[in-house]
């Protein structure tokens, strides 16, 4: 459950539409959340369940890869793009990575210099990155900028449920234990809003609510929000709430915003790094906020309770992202740049 597990199985799916042959390899044996086509090869290893075994998942993908030998490999993440590198060290295949990463993050020094070493000895034959913002700060770390393109996440088709009446309810999604996800700036916002009537609910992550709680309780707002957890049909809980919130720090790409804005809900996000700024558009499709500006934020939420038409203008113009971020329209970005570069 993750956002690079949303869109690799997200990808693959759409590629498995092709005349490819896909095979989903993943380098942990978790728990599988999201659901691959039956015509996707998937494979884990019997390790890896808690820790990475760096030497082991070497050894255990150039096994893999040996057997199958595929034309082309395309892995997500930046440090496990290094890791196959290493393994296809001396092999004619080439490999294309898509980086999740934020602008602002940094990876540890030993990973850093690992990845920079494995690079070195197998450099990619092209960078895909999800936004502008983060081509512009960090595509020559790896690649010539020149085989860097930028290809944003295919948004999963949301499910609508035109029966369902909105409720007085302010949604946000992600893990509640991420501090970059910024929900403790987000239930701040919420104490400042004048009319309490709506409720404050969060979809993922810790149930109960433990890491907001505290916060929650001295604000005096804990009893009116609501802890869901993690939710398998998501697209309900979009149908059924009447606005969303994204109140991140930073971010790869918020998923979360794009599927929101494919509900038809009104949106609104804090102008952080990155995504926001080329997902929307302030005042046509959401609204973008002062990155942090808590009072900021409270009075954007007021607008929009007051404002049942604009939630509705809003909305309606969100829906555009549905076509947008189409999967076939992605998928087929990600093959033509493959094919160009191969």
């Amino acid at each position: 459950m993750g956002g690079v597990e949303r869109s690799s199985t997200t990808l693959a799916n759409y590629l498995s539409k092709t005349s490819n042959q896909i095979i989903f390899i993943s380098i942990f044996h978790q728990e599988h959340f999201y659901k691959l086509s039956g015509s996707v090869i998937f494979l884990e290893p019997q390790f890896n369940t808690r820790r990475l075994s760096l030497i082991k998942t070497i050894v255990w993908l150039r096994y893999i890869i040996k057997e199958y030998e595929p034309d082309v490999i395309l892995v997500y993440n930046l440090f496990y793009g290094a890791i196959v590198a290493l393994t296809i060290c001396g092999t004619k295949i080439p490999f294309f990575v898509s980086d999740r990463g934020s602008p602002v993050y940094s990876w540890p020094r030993h990973i850093n210099v690992f990845n920079k070493l494995a690079y070195t000895i197998k450099q990619p034959k092209g960078l895909v990155c999800q936004t502008n913002e983060y081509a512009n700060k960090r595509n020559s770390e790896i690649v010539n900028p020149k085989l860097c393109t930028v290809i944003p996440n295919i948004v999963k088709e949301v499910k609508l449920y035109p029966e369902i009446i909105r409720k007085n309810q302010i949604l946000a999604v992600g893990r509640l234990n991420d501090h970059l996800k910024g929900f403790d700036r987000l239930v701040k916002a919420f104490s400042l809003i004048r009319n309490n009537d709506w409720q404050l609910v969060f979809a993922g992550g810790d149930e109960d609510g433990t890491p907001l709680k505290p916060l929650a309780k001295q604000l005096g707002v804990l009893d009116r929000i609501v802890f869901l957890g993690k939710v398998i049909d998501i697209d309900r809980v979009y149908a059924e709430a009447g606005i969303f919130v994204i109140p991140s720090r930073s971010e790869g790409f918020p998923n979360s915003l794009c599927e929101a804005m494919a509900a038809g809900l009104p949106c609104v996000s804090y102008d952080f790094i990155a995504g926001p700024r080329e997902i929307l558009t302030d005042g046509l499709d959401g609204l973008i906020i002062e990155n942090g500006n808590i009072v900021a934020l409270a009075e954007a939420l007021d607008y929009l309770i007051s404002n049942p038409e604009v939630r509705k203008d809003l909305g309606k113009n969100a829906m555009a992202i549905r076509e947008r971020l189409n999967g076939e329209r992605i998928s087929n970005d990600y093959l033509s740049f493959i094919l160009d570069n191969n």
